[in-house]
């Protein structure tokens, strides 16, 4: 198993903030797993991360339809 990307990574690989990679995440255009962890208080807590054959077929998606 290759390693996974986190947020971090694929902001910088895509030269973008890390609020944006996180709504991509979020709306579902760009594949994720989210990992749930135990944070403190009540907060409810998940790791994000993808897979690294995920993001590259993203950046194909969309450049091949000449947006980002």
């Amino acid at each position: 198993m290759d390693e996974l990307f986190n947020v971090k990574d694929v902001a910088k690989l895509f030269k973008c903030s890390q609020a944006y990679v996180y709504k991509l995440s979020d709306t579902g255009l760009l594949a994720s797993i989210r990992i749930p962890c135990a944070g403190l208080g009540t907060q409810k807590k998940e790791l994000v991360r993808f897979r690294p054959e995920d993001v590259f077929d993203f950046v194909e998606r969309h450049y091949r339809n000449g947006r980002l």
